[in-house]
């Protein structure tokens, strides 16, 4: 299978699959041979057998199909016949109708790997209407816009479509060229990360940094009382002594007057608090 790519200045990066047989000698030999029961071999388009089998999306693919048909006329191909091609030749002709059709602007940065097996090649060559089909995806699905453009770090899409015989086959496959690179580079101070990631990141970072501050601010406020309950434990046991021995709670070194270190303790733990508080209010409003 050989591969051609096209990359024009300011368009998207189109790769193409073409068909390992192309352009043997047999096959130029057959293409000639054949040519009286070429439209003969075609019983039932691969379209309207769709249609039948999937009524639902009929009005879909007969639009797609209008589109692709008007690819054709605007290049002036509607009556071409391809039965004399061979299937290098039509290959060429068919990646050259491709290439007029347009992407949207806002696609710039995407990469797209077309692949069309040797069946879907023959069918689309002796079928103008799955050839119009095909034609009339790709006009559907370029015009489509990229909504992430223009944020910065949008590196586009690396889109993947495979067709084969029959509309059934086809599939295609689209990822964020971001998304892949990410899979390759798992550093957190990457610059090109994305800023949704980085923000997730930043949250729980700050979400833990905000736990901590709670958890000593309860753990200040714990010491305090407890330092406070055995202050005033000391004094009692120390008034009591006073009381069976003198008769008195008067402390004859004043211990038993009121005593403002209970009170400096409270306040200190308090001020540690506020302090935490100060310095710890509004971060998580200050995340980007």
């Amino acid at each position: 299978m050989s591969i051609m790519s096209t990359a024009i200045f300011g368009q998207p990066t189109t790769i193409y699959e073409f068909s390992a047989s192309t352009g043997s000698s047999a096959e130029k030999t057959q293409a000639t041979d054949h040519a009286g029961s070429f439209k003969d071999a075609l019983t039932e388009s691969v379209v309207d057998k769709y249609k039948r089998r999937h009524p639902d999306h009929a009005a879909h693919v007969d639009k797609q199909v209008r589109a692709g048909k008007s690819v054709k006329e605007r290049n002036g191909v509607s009556d071409l016949s391809t039965e004399n091609m061979t299937m290098a030749e039509y290959q060429a002709y068919f990646y050259a109708l491709l290439d007029t059709i347009p992407y949207d602007s806002t696609r710039i940065n995407d990469t797209s790997v077309i692949s069309i097996s040797d069946k879907g090649w023959e069918q689309m060559r002796k079928d103008p209407e799955y050839e119009a089909w095909i034609l009339g995806y790709f006009v559907e699905d370029r015009a489509v816009r990229n909504p992430f453009f223009g944020w910065g770090n949008d590196a586009g899409s690396m889109i993947t479509e495979h067709f084969g015989a029959s509309i059934e086959e086809h599939h295609g496959v689209g990822i964020s060229k971001a998304a892949l690179k990410g899979n390759f580079d798992k550093d957190d101070d990457d610059d090109e990360e994305d800023w949704w990631i980085k923000r997730h990141k930043r949250m729980k970072k700050l979400m833990k940094e905000q736990v901590e501050r709670n958890m000593k601010k309860d753990a200040a406020v714990k010491a305090a009382v407890k330092e406070e309950y055995a202050r005033q434990q000391f004094l009692s046991r120390q008034r009591q002594h006073s009381f069976l021995t003198t008769g008195s709670t008067n402390m004859s070194d004043g211990n038993a007057m009121p005593n403002p270190e209970g009170l400096a303790a409270s306040m200190a733990a308090a001020a540690y608090v506020n302090t935490l508080d100060l310095f710890g209010s509004g971060v998580i409003g200050d995340v980007h």
